[in-house]
């Protein structure tokens, strides 16, 4: 069995997933380019580019227990109504605040779709399928942030900001007719649910020790990653490119995303989780490195593809880190709480390269990118070590990790 075996999950599991991030890297491109055409400074455009990051942070808290209790399918139906209403809040009213409030919203949506996703996939694939089943959730995230990048800047440049804006709720509103059957008949669900689950601070307590290891990994990696979307535009705007080149600058690294991530997930199945992990984040860190010492569009586009490589080659491996160590029962819940240390990331990344680009440029906040993600790779090969071959749902199987 391989990756023809995961067909029947591609409208249930993997389409609202898809449309959530095509609507949310929608929403991540606009938002800068908006706000620094009107005059915003790098902190306070970085502060609301990272609000979706501290959005998911805090909904990733009340989905998990949702998930548990009502079904991954009705929470996920939730989730993307939130995202349509933020979105047309946002664009109805456009204030820099509710910019902010409606980004963080739709960060919480984004989180339940994924969560509830994830959580549902857990449930049904075996341990052997795993690496593959979720490479493939993080490379058709891969594919709607391809898009959604591209399309963020043309339409801001077409249409304006506040259309590019109203765009992106649409593209999540897509994933609702995936969810809605499932989630007006719960029996459909396979993943347990029920009050009689344990909640999440039972689950934190019982499973503490993979979730801080997986955990810190996680929140170091995704600083990275959303640092750099974050970065990447800024550069593009520091350079004098027109909106749409600077969507096209950050979706080319994102099409080797695209191609490499059935690499990710047979290496991760085969060879083991590390024999895809360390490479690919050491690939990331040498991206950044490169942009930081880059000055032209040739050699940001460089650095790009190289960060897009790395990118491409850790399809899912923080989606299947979680899933190896999450417990059988509570699952969705030690999801959520493995979410809020990561997406602790998601918010220090995005701030980090707004406070170091406003005290020492866009060059030095590249550097502090690239550390963070080298201090993450260490972290990774010592403290964390294989998962694979762990039975899952045991806070003493990664005792030796």
């Amino acid at each position: 069995m391989g990756y023809r075996s995961l067909a029947p999950y591609v409208w249930p599991i993997y389409a609202p997933w898809m449309a959530s991030s095509l609507g949310m890297s929608t929403l991540l491109v606009a938002l800068p380019i908006w706000l620094l055409g009107g005059g915003h400074g790098y902190v306070l455009t970085s502060m609301v580019a990272g609000a979706g990051g501290f959005g998911a942070a805090v909904g990733a808290l009340l989905v998990g227990n949702l998930v548990d209790r009502s079904g991954p399918a009705r929470v996920a139906a939730g989730s993307l109504l939130l995202m349509v209403v933020a979105s047309a809040s946002m664009a109805l009213i456009g204030h820099v605040v509710v910019l902010g409030l409606g980004h963080l919203a739709f960060g919480m949506g984004s989180i339940g779709v994924m969560l509830s996703r994830q959580a549902d996939l857990t449930s049904r694939i075996p341990r052997y399928l795993r690496g593959r089943a979720m490479s493939v959730m993080g490379g058709s995230m891969r594919l709607s942030v391809l898009v959604g990048t591209v399309a963020g800047g043309a339409l801001v440049e077409v249409i304006g900001g506040r259309w590019t804006i109203a765009a992106a709720g649409l593209a999540a509103a897509v994933g609702l007719p995936a969810v809605i059957p499932t989630a007006l008949r719960p029996e459909r669900e396979v993943a347990p649910i029920g009050t009689d689950l344990p909640g999440l601070a039972t689950v934190v307590r019982l499973h503490h020790r993979p979730l801080v290891r997986v955990g810190v990994f996680g929140a170091l990696a995704m600083a990275a990653r959303e640092g750099r979307m974050v970065l990447l535009p800024l550069v593009g705007v520091s350079l004098g490119l027109r909106p749409s080149a600077i969507g096209a600058l950050v979706a080319t690294g994102y099409a080797a995303d695209v191609l490499l991530f059935p690499v990710s997930g047979h290496v991760m199945d085969r060879l083991g989780r590390l024999s895809a992990m360390v490479p690919a984040y050491g690939l990331l860190t040498v991206g950044l490195f490169l942009l930081a010492s880059a000055d032209t569009t040739t050699g940001v586009l460089a650095a790009g593809l190289v960060m897009g490589v790395g990118n491409g080659l850790s399809s899912g491996s923080l989606f299947t880190l979680g899933s190896d160590v999450a417990p059988p029962e509570g699952t969705a819940s030690f999801l959520s709480a493995l979410s809020v240390v990561t997406d602790g990331g998601r918010v220090l990344g995005p701030l980090l390269v707004g406070l170091v680009a406003a005290a020492a440029g866009l060059a030095w906040a590249a550097v502090a990118l690239a550390v963070v993600m080298a201090l993450g790779v260490l972290w990774l090969a010592i403290v964390v070590g294989e998962t694979s071959d762990r039975p899952t749902g045991d806070g003493s199987a990664t005792t030796g990790a």
